[in-house]
């Protein structure tokens, strides 16, 4: 009973933004395509999505869509993600096909109301990307709706495709409803409305970065001991991935980092005494000394692999206009993905939002 309110009400907020005339017919300099601040009363409205920059290996072919998340209305994080798997693959409505159910689905696909977004990468505009027609498109063993369509101007997908960072990327190969795919995938964030300009990045030296991962080094270690009941762990602890942020602006880092302390061991073993640690964390400084904000995963394994969930860092941009970054991630379990928004106040990260999964 609740999922079907929510279903209602976020197609009363679609709804809302058709009466809006919120796409392709807003003038470029409405306050809500935008990359100033603004007072317009349609400022609580903002659309975040996924670019897919698809890359067809087997043909040298380049397709862009968008992929929306998550509808950020008067403050609240509404699912927009359209699942249509099932009516594809049980046959729910008789002699269906892919053109039909676009037509049946159109007053709820949400990017026939939001046509036109910014798409930024590393803290960088790569530019505005004007959504095309809807389709349906394949992840894994999900189709859902998204908007295939272009960048405005002369650029090439091909390079706003090599703009996109290399570790940004996902792969696809196998068979689905009949055709092979071998697929590369890079991704960035877009929103419909970039409600202030884009913050500069921290500068970070090497000296500081060298600092910054021993901190995390540090800070993850802690965590994992005491998953582990302090027990002393082979190998030496590694920094898998890092991120150097300054998601409020006030000159102090904060920190994404993936922490691995162990070794791979017998696969075949059923107990360890000596187990592999991993740790997702985030932790800022406070009187220049590491303080830990948030652990989002921790585990450990006896086979050396982490397990689900993995987390993976896709970017952070100000999605309200508050002035603070909100920071997008992506959560992979078994065989499913779904992402998450964190927003960062009074000293914590805090989720705001969990869900447009696809998966098998």
């Amino acid at each position: 009973m609740k999922f079907t309110l929510i279903k209602a009400y976020v197609r009363k907020a679609i709804a809302f933004l058709l009466l809006l005339g919120i796409g392709g017919c807003i003038p470029p300099q409405s306050p809500l395509t935008s990359s100033t601040p603004s007072s317009n009363t349609n400022d609580g409205i903002n659309l975040i999505a996924l670019l897919l920059v698809r890359k067809n290996n087997l043909k040298n072919e380049y397709r862009a869509e968008i992929y929306p998340i998550a509808l950020l209305l008067n403050g609240h994080y509404l699912e927009v993600s359209e699942d249509v798997t099932r009516d594809l693959k049980e046959n729910s409505i008789p002699d269906i096909t892919p053109d039909r159910l676009i037509q049946l689905n159109e007053k709820r696909i949400i990017v026939n109301a939001v046509q036109s977004f910014t798409v930024v990468s590393n803290d960088q505009e790569l530019g505005n990307f004007q959504v095309e027609k809807p389709i349906i498109s394949q992840f894994f063993c999900s189709s859902l709706i998204t908007g295939q369509g272009h960048f405005q101007g002369q650029t090439p997908l091909s390079a706003i495709f090599e703009q996109i960072p290399e570790e940004q990327t996902s792969q696809f190969k196998g068979t689905a409803r009949n055709q092979t795919f071998d697929e590369s995938w890079r991704t960035a964030i877009a929103l419909n409305h970039l409600p202030s300009p884009l913050a500069q990045p921290p500068v970070v030296s090497q000296a500081e970065e060298s600092e910054y991962r021993q901190a995390a080094l540090q800070v993850g270690k802690d965590v994992i001991g005491r998953l582990v009941d302090g027990q002393s762990l082979p190998g030496e602890a590694v920094v898998e991935t890092i991120q150097v942020l300054d998601l409020n602006r006030d000159g102090t880092p904060e920190i994404f980092a993936n922490i691995k302390q162990g070794s791979r061991i017998d696969e075949n073993a059923s107990q360890s005494t000596n187990p592999t640690g991993f740790a997702t964390l985030w932790l800022t400084y406070k009187s220049g000394n590491p303080q830990l904000l948030e652990t989002i995963q921790a585990s450990a394994s006896a086979t050396g692999i982490q397990r689900s969930p993995h987390y993976e860092f896709l970017g952070s941009v100000d999605m309200t206009g508050d002035g603070i970054e909100e920071v997008l991630m992506k959560r992979t379990d078994y065989e499913y993905t779904v992402f998450e928004i964190y927003e960062y106040k009074n000293n914590r990260l805090n989720r705001v939002f969990n869900g447009a999964g696809f998966g098998c």
